[in-house]
């Protein structure tokens, strides 16, 4: 299906565009069948709109004890949070919370959220040239307090940035969950873990449950361009939300849907259900940048013609626009879900190359964290088969990321093969590392050729001129009649 662009007619204006990918051909001689495809969203041009947008931001520093070892530590934490105050967009309400066995506002001095401008901005900066490292940690306490300070003023953009070295020790137990369940319909949330101690279980449920990201921070000197970054792109957000939503014809039902890109994430659950023949799901605060999920939709021929397009499903997209500084960005037309029921298996067994690089991709993370838990279980051989499978994948797929979290595991022979031997020993940090990026995703850019591929024609699929089948644009003949198909000398 062809991309379409839709806002500005200049071309520099603000677009958004919808595209499904898939292979519309299933056999009908198997009866139901699963139709999987790819809805790709890409957002561009929102830079104005952003800088009109009511946003806020709180900044939360884990300043337990343990922070203060190496002294690196707390002194990188300082240091980003006054980067990352400095970032902040005049206008934007802000606040830096204090995290040990409770949570306190440490600026504005008053409590409350504080406007960012020159003074606000430097006021903060040397409030966090002075943050401590005493105390325990507990982060549902942390993250209340944020939701609390994010819900005391308006803004459409809420982002908390949170830092941690250590695991919630100080909650009570449940609390944590129950706090992400109150905070999740308000903010998003990107955190990081520092030094050795963190848990990247803990870490991926938080950021799983507040639609955000979380990476370990490998190097202390390295978090201040991380704050930098998160900052940014926080700051560079304009749409409140957009929400997705799939209808399926009559009788039909959808199985799942997940993101895959830029992070995966199942999102089946979290859709609401108008009627029994519709999901949507709000997908929260964009700025520029793209994002893909994985639809699959249960089919059955019935009734339906042979070698006939029909329409499944269709896929559209809403923007809320409940604050002044919303684009007024059109959203694009439905995109529809197709299925042609055939009984040529050349056309029904083709994998949408989309489908087959983020499977590969779920993989790549099954292996990694198989491969942890193996190795936390003593089970050496285990971690090694696992991990050399990740290695491969991460190679098919391009990812130097993963292959760099990857070498903090094990001696990479062969990339190609999954050739590895394990590290003796292992730091606490290099598995966190590896397991906390385990739900990121590599985007994909096309196919990866190894060799040069063959002489042979691209292009949309070919109708027989004979008897009007439809055949893939690599066919020379027509499978049902052998009518030659390409033009005469290509071969």
């Amino acid at each position: 299906m062809s991309q379409e662009r839709y806002g500005d007619d200049a071309g520099d204006g603000p677009a958004i565009t919808l595209r499904v990918h898939q292979n519309k051909y299933l056999p009908a001689a198997a009866g139901p069948a699963e139709m999987h495809a790819v809805v790709s969203v890409e957002t561009r041009g929102l830079g104005p709109a952003a800088a009109r947008t009511a946003a806020s931001e709180v900044i939360v520093i884990d300043c337990s004890g343990s922070m203060g070892w190496p002294p690196t530590k707390i002194a990188a934490a300082r240091r980003a949070t006054a980067t990352a105050v400095g970032i902040l967009r005049d206008g934007t309400h802000f606040a830096i919370i204090e995290g040990t066995e409770q949570a306190q506002v440490v600026y504005p001095f008053a409590g409350g959220m504080a406007v960012a401008g020159p003074d606000t901005r430097a006021a903060a900066a040397r409030v966090a040239a002075r943050l401590p490292a005493i105390g325990g940690t507990a982060i549902g306490a942390w993250l209340d307090l944020a939701r609390r300070l994010h819900l005391s003023r308006p803004a459409a953009i809420r982002h908390t940035l949170l830092l941690t070295d250590g695991r919630n020790e100080h909650d009570a137990a449940g609390y944590l969950d129950k706090v992400l369940d109150g905070c999740a319909p308000h903010f998003t949330c990107d955190a990081r873990g520092i030094g050795d101690g963190w848990d990247a279980t803990e870490l991926k449920e938080i950021t799983r449950r507040l639609h955000g990201r979380a990476d370990a921070v490998l190097d202390d000197a390295a978090l201040t361009a991380e704050f930098e970054a998160m900052t940014r792109a926080s700051m560079a957000k304009a749409l409140s939300g957009v929400r997705i939503r799939v209808r399926t014809r009559a009788g039909g039902r959808i199985a799942f849907v997940k993101q895959v890109h830029p992070t995966r994430s199942d999102l089946t659950a979290e859709g609401t259900r108008p009627d029994d023949r519709t999901w949507e799901c709000r997908t929260g605060a964009w700025g520029d940048e793209s994002r893909e999920f994985h639809l699959c939709v249960l089919a059955d021929p019935g009734s339906d013609p042979m070698d006939e397009d029909v329409e499944l499903a269709a896929v559209d997209l809403t923007l809320d626009g409940d604050t002044d500084g919303d684009t007024d960005l059109p959203p694009p037309p439905a995109r529809s879900v197709l299925v042609q029921w055939t009984d040529d298996l050349l056309l029904s067994s083709r994998v949408d190359p989309r489908l087959a690089h983020y499977g590969a991709d779920s993989d790549l993370g099954l292996a990694i964290t198989a491969g942890c838990d193996a190795y936390e279980a003593g089970d050496r051989e285990e971690a090694r088969r696992q991990w050399g499978q990740a290695v491969r994948l991460a190679h098919g797929l391009g990812s130097a990321k993963m292959l760099a979290r990857l070498g903090g595991l094990v001696h990479i022979t062969d990339a190609a093969t999954g050739e590895v031997r394990i590290r003796e020993p292992i730091r606490p940090l290099d598995l966190n590392s590896a397991m906390i990026v385990t739900e990121e995703s590599v985007r994909f850019t096309g196919p990866r050729l190894t060799e040069a591929p063959a002489a042979s024609p691209t292009g949309p699929d070919q109708v027989c001129p004979s008897c009007r089948r439809t055949a893939p644009a690599t066919a020379a003949y027509c499978q049902k009649c052998d009518t030659p198909l390409r033009p005469e000398g290509v071969s």
